[in-house]
């Protein structure tokens, strides 16, 4: 069997978040994604005027890593031959098991309905439950839904040749929504935030910007039922000199996702803050050293304070409701950085100091266990030596070794 490789990549853009059946495919003239720039100093603006509030349920993700269900987490594991296969960990039978039913199947050909042929073109995965949706970010630009087991995998949507979709990426019960960069003849671009019917693959534009002057724009998480935009702007428009071209204004935008409808939620010069987000939270990492969380009143709660808390450096990886977990380095702004545990009831915070020498990445959880991935520190050695463990909650910051660490058996 082919050596594998798992294929992932840390969340925390900012946070402020499998044969194949063929059904026609949607074609739209969206949009390269601008570099996602990320900081931020605050000033409320007023609550979006919205009668009634959307009723869907908004599932974000911001990760390569895979997709968390209350059951398992999907992710994919790619070759030597940097083709990839379909993986559910299953939390139950602490299990790791390619999507497929196929009986013999050796889950490296297309034959496979959780194999994938693009070499290197690993899709972001997503679901709501109902659906997986598979979004391939190179070329061939194209989004696939399939059911939870694998079966009925089919194109829902292609990008045009001169679109490239964004790495956020939103979904409820009836569409998928991302953010589509397309260049036009003339080098100026556009932007769209496109929300994908997932029946049929019907599309329309919900918001669409130019990048033209220096703007740009991307889909930073969901919030209270509403898709949350960050656009930012340049302030100086003939920008030539590298402050001139950090004097940026970030704002975040509530974005109904029926029709599209816009209100101002924050707004801050770049430096000032970093927001990030979790699939259903967005933080904010101020450059006083302060994390906090944007409050439903339109305003910053903050969680705590500490010199580890720095915009650009902090990784949030994932939080419950006693806790939150992220990476900084040791001594605040470089080197090696380490894993850590913040209480949100008292605001302390605590080293965990497992997988001793490798990364170890917080991304999901069941009952009163955490899921894991650990990583060799060498990034030569990391798609090589990948693993996937459960850890109780309680022994992240008072385990002194892997004794704690359940790794999954992985049957492929």
């Amino acid at each position: 069997m082919d050596r594998k490789q798992t294929v992932f990549s840390l969340l925390l853009g900012f946070s402020l978040v499998l044969a194949g059946c063929s059904a026609p495919a949607s074609t739209a003239q969206p949009s390269p994604t601008p570099a996602q720039s990320s900081e931020a100093a605050v000033t409320a603006a007023p609550a979006p005027e919205v009668t009634t509030a959307p009723e869907n349920q908004l599932v974000f993700s911001q990760s390569a890593a895979g997709a968390r269900t209350a059951d398992g987490f999907y992710t994919v594991h790619t070759y030597d031959d940097w083709t990839g296969c379909l993986v559910f960990y299953d939390y139950a039978s602490r299990q790791a098991v390619p999507v497929c039913s196929q009986p013999n199947c050796e889950h490296h050909d297309e034959t496979c309905p959780a194999w994938f042929g693009d070499k290197g073109n690993i899709p972001r995965l997503l679901t709501n439950g109902e659906q997986l949706v598979l979004c391939y970010l190179n070329t061939p630009a194209r989004i696939e839904t399939a059911n939870p087991d694998g079966s009925n995998r089919r194109v829902l949507y292609e990008f045009a040749a001169n679109a490239t979709p964004g790495d956020g990426l939103c979904m409820d019960e009836d569409a998928v929504y991302l953010l589509s960069t397309s260049v036009s003849d003339e080098a100026d671009s556009r932007q769209d935030l496109l929300r994908i019917d997932l029946a049929d693959g019907s599309f329309d534009p919900l918001w669409s910007g130019s990048t033209t002057g220096g703007s740009y724009a991307f889909l930073a998480g969901c919030r209270d039922h509403y898709l949350v935009l960050k656009e930012i702007r340049r302030n100086t428009q003939q920008a030539e000199t590298a402050e001139q071209l950090a004097d940026q204004t970030h704002t975040l935008l509530s974005v109904d996702p029926r029709d599209g409808s816009t209100a101002p939620l924050y707004a801050w010069q770049q430096g000032d803050l970093l927001e990030s987000a979790l699939p259903d939270t967005l933080y904010g990492i101020t450059a006083d050293h302060r994390l906090c969380a944007f409050a439903g009143d339109e305003q910053l709660t903050e969680l705590a304070r500490d010199d580890r808390f720095v915009p650009s450096v902090t990784v949030i990886q994932y939080a419950d409701e006693d806790a939150l977990w992220f990476t900084a380095p040791e001594n605040g702004t470089e080197g090696k950085s380490s894993l850590y545990q913040l209480n949100l009831a008292d605001g302390t915070i605590a080293p965990v100091p497992l997988a001793q020498g490798r990364s170890l990445t917080v991304l999901g959880e069941t009952g009163d266990d955490l899921f894991v991935r650990i990583t060799a520190d060498d990034s030569l050695q990391a798609s090589l030596d990948t693993r996937y463990a459960l850890v109780p909650k309680d022994r992240m910051t008072t385990a002194q070794d892997d004794s704690a660490l359940e790794e999954f058996t992985e049957l492929f």
